[in-house]
């Protein structure tokens, strides 16, 4: 996903569901995506966000890594990245009723304090 066989501006849409967090490289993902699209096209993602920096102990756990909650960046830092790479109309909205859902996929402590699923919505100018 940091390096899409397609062409530059010649998509309308990019749809993914919970795959970005899992990259290391997340302004190179959206960095793609921004090339791809046409002018207007839009971005439409759901992934895991996070809330609050995530403890160390969170982010050094593989586990919790591939079950896409270690790779989690701040809201505020995937609104920048999107903002500097040039997409508009950016919009998170966090969806505070995946707690629940999110709290079953640890057992270790309460990662629903630190994460939450959200759509991330952009386009391209």
């Amino acid at each position: 996903i940091e390096n899409l066989p397609v062409a530059d501006n010649s998509v309308d849409v990019i749809i993914s569901n919970c795959v970005i967090n899992l990259s290391p490289e997340k302004p190179d993902v959206y960095r793609e995506a921004f090339r791809v699209l046409k002018k207007g096209g839009r971005l439409a993602v759901s992934d895991v966000v996070a809330t609050a920096e995530l403890p160390d102990e969170v982010k050094e756990d593989m586990e919790l890594y591939s079950g896409c909650i270690s790779g989690a960046s701040q809201i505020g830092q995937t609104e920048s990245i999107l903002k500097e790479i040039g997409f508009t109309q950016v919009r998170i909205k966090p969806l505070d009723e995946s707690r629940e859902i999110i709290s079953q996929w640890d057992t270790k402590g309460n990662i629903e304090d630190f994460v939450v699923s959200a759509n991330i919505e952009a386009v391209k100018p």
